[in-house]
């Protein structure tokens, strides 16, 4: 029972957490409660990541399952992984644990084939990175170091070159790729990587490493908030244009701590000139005549449209590709009748011809539509195309139309003290001490409206259809009265005193 309490210094998150920065490592396990909140991106990448592993396993079907009830309890999962190998009557077993050198792993799958055994990592992206590399190369050192050999080790992922035409062969959606000579000479680097953060871990205090490009690479860092803390708020990391390395450059090893201190050939810069500008007075530099002539339509009453996308990493649809988008809703704003209005496909349903078909009926009358992501617009208008070939010629003449509502930003008519990139309008209306319409919990970005109409485009339980549709309506309709406020924003900006 004892083996049971054992906790581990290492796992896979922790072993790349340290490999991307070793005072992460060490702040995750002495100071745990210093972490920044999971950001709603990263929560529903999580939930795809764990949906493709799931539907990975039709890869080697019929497995059992030795996963634990929690993270907490990997020591009961590693003692049972041994238990069904050492008892031999299951060829495959899903989320194998294994322990060796003070490092747990979970591997996702685990098959016998010919009397050998061989490893499966699966990953929900539709290419193999630098950091899957070392990940596979850990889960190697560890099951190996534990003492079961591996005749092979494999990464799993998407093939992006993949269509759906009937019933999914699994091994036509995932490519299979052997890493095993790769795995096997990184062993020994592995070994030494290892002993390294164990001794990070071991350490009094956190190790003095300045902030730098690894904060954000290869994944954003959970202590930014802690260890930027005391970066001033005129710092040099506000300026766009400047590439970050050279940003932290600058910060770290030339002392130049915020903009006042640029050196005066940067400082005369006439590309920063604006966001320099922007910095001093506290305020937005705005180009009124050409921020204006753009708002200039022509139309009293605007319309404001957007369109809300899934893309399933498993295509549901025929002739679609791994996370191909898809519209599954409609929103728009007319301010000649002064309300939001939503339109939902039922879940389950082939959405593109009812959209389509929708966005004609109730644009017909519309000389401009205000969007946000006129890029996004404008590629769903190819998929309306193939749904209705016959109104090809309506779906080209609606892609004139279109205006984008953060062009003034992207075209800097706009510039703010801080240009970092931002995505949603909601964003941009806080940057401008907006207060937006109020988004339901656990639905704040694009992204996680995708994954919860994911999960009741299959959901068999009638109340928690309703409660996910009731959400995204709900969301839907803040997002086109933050719309709204966008426009009413630009034309405050437009009538104020500018450059």
């Amino acid at each position: 029972m004892a083996e049971k309490k054992k906790k581990y210094l290492l796992s896979k998150s922790t072993f790349i957490k340290g490999m991307q920065c070793r005072k992460a490592l060490y702040l995750y396990k002495n100071r745990y409660f210093l972490r920044d909140a999971i950001s709603p991106e990263q929560r529903a990448k999580f939930i795809r990541g764990t949906n493709v592993g799931v539907y990975a396993r039709e890869l080697f079907p019929g497995g059992v399952d030795a996963s634990p009830k929690t993270h907490f309890q990997m020591a009961q999962s590693v003692e049972k992984t041994a238990q069904l190998i050492e008892e031999g009557q299951t060829p495959v077993i899903y989320e194998a644990a294994f322990a060796f050198d003070d490092v747990v792993v979970a591997l996702d799958i685990l098959y016998k084939e010919n009397g050998l055994w061989k490893g499966v990592e699966v990953k929900s992206s539709r290419a193999i990175s630098e950091t899957y590399h070392w990940d596979a190369a850990l889960q190697y050192y560890v099951i190996t170091g534990g003492g079961l050999d591996l005749e092979d080790f494999s990464i799993a992922y998407m093939d992006r070159d993949f269509v759906k035409q009937g019933d999914i062969d699994p091994r036509k959606l995932f490519i299979l790729e052997s890493r095993i000579d790769d795995v096997r000479e990184k062993s020994e680097e592995i070994k030494n990587l290892v002993a390294d953060l164990k001794q990070t871990i071991a350490l009094k205090s956190s190790p003095a490493i300045p902030i730098g490009t690894h904060c954000n690479n290869p994944y954003p860092c959970e202590f930014i908030g802690h260890c930027w803390k005391k970066v001033p708020g005129d710092s040099v990391f506000l300026l766009n244009g400047i590439p970050e390395e050279d940003k932290f450059s600058l910060y770290n090893e030339k002392g130049v701590l915020t903009v006042k201190e640029l050196p005066a050939n940067m400082a005369a810069n006439p590309e920063y000139k604006k966001q320099l500008d922007s910095i001093a007075q506290g305020a937005p530099v705005v180009e009124n005549e050409k921020l204006s002539a753009f708002l200039d339509t022509g139309v009293k009453k605007p319309f404001f449209l957007e369109t809300f996308t899934f893309g399933p990493a498993i295509p549901v649809f025929e002739d679609a590709r791994p996370y191909q988008q898809f519209a599954f809703g409609l929103g728009w704003l007319n301010m000649s009748e002064g309300k939001a209005e939503q339109a939902i496909v039922q879940p389950g349903a082939y959405p593109v011809k009812e959209i389509a078909e929708l966005l004609l009926e109730k644009t017909q009358n519309e000389q401009t539509l205000w969007v946000w992501d006129i890029h996004k617009e404008k590629a769903l208008l190819e998929t309306y195309k193939l749904a209705l070939p016959e109104m090809t010629d309506a779906f080209n003449a609606l892609s004139g139309k279109f205006r984008s509502l953060k062009q003034p930003w992207q075209e800097q008519w706009i510039v703010v003290p801080s240009m970092k990139k931002k995505v949603n309008a909601e964003d941009f209306l806080v940057r401008h001490d907006i207060t937006p319409q109020k988004l339901p919990k656990n639905l704040t970005v694009p992204q996680e409206a995708d994954a919860l109409y994911q999960k009741i485009f299959i959901a068999d339980n009638a109340e928690e259809l309703q409660e996910g549709v009731h959400s995204l309506e709900k969301y839907m309709l803040a997002k086109m009265e933050n719309l709204e406020k966008i426009h009413q924003l630009l034309r405050v900006l437009a009538e104020e005193k500018g450059v």
